[in-house]
């Protein structure tokens, strides 16, 4: 784990590499997380709810973007939040980054009004739709899915709210005996959305 909170020793474009974040293995890595903030385009003042926040590392990288960009991240499993909050206190800016245990679904009820949302974990329609409303013009909702389920309700959403809707591979070197070839990751179905002007 690295310690630099004011990203002034790895900078602040995002996509840092897995090895400076505690994590148990499940962690959106660093190109698709470069993909992700893409979309999810952090602006100076604003709030990122990160939804299924895992290690947190999507808003790690939003923080990082600038020092007066805040996320919340929500987190069912104890451990996950447990890295999340770590990260945020190596990786981040004091204040920067608060984790929140529990529920995805009754705990957004509670949270202050989002610039922006990352759904990476427990997507269901109705969360989705949740954070469609709460959204202020202009506002953004990235979601990104590897399951065949979740991959249902992405293909829905993108029908009812258009959108951008895409597929993302990442392949890394790795040995084949004596020699090398591609291993491939699991596929990323991914979900772009701006709320329009009201």
């Amino acid at each position: 784990m690295t310690i630099d909170r004011d990203a002034s020793l790895l900078g602040r474009t995002p996509g840092l590499p897995e090895e400076h974040f505690a994590h148990d293995g499940l962690i959106t890595k660093h190109p698709v997380r470069a993909v992700a903030l893409a979309g999810l385009r952090p602006m100076p003042g604003e709030l990122l709810w990160d939804l299924g926040t895992g290690a947190g590392s999507i808003a790690v990288d939003w923080c990082r973007a600038d020092p007066t960009c805040r996320a919340i991240g929500v987190e069912q499993r104890a451990d996950r939040a447990a890295n999340a909050r770590t990260n945020a206190a190596n990786l981040t800016l004091p204040g920067q980054f608060e984790v929140r245990e529990g529920p995805v679904a009754e705990l957004v009820e509670d949270l202050p009004s989002p610039d922006a949302i990352f759904i990476g974990g427990g997507l269901t329609a109705e969360i989705a739709e949740r954070c469609l409303g709460v959204l202020p013009p202009g506002g953004r909702l990235v979601v990104h899915a590897v399951t065949m389920e979740a991959d249902v309700v992405i293909a829905a959403l993108h029908a009812d709210h258009g959108g951008e809707l895409f597929r993302l591979g990442v392949e890394t070197a790795d040995r084949i005996g004596r020699l090398r070839g591609w291993k491939p990751a699991r596929t990323i179905t991914c979900w772009n959305w701006t709320k329009p002007p009201a």
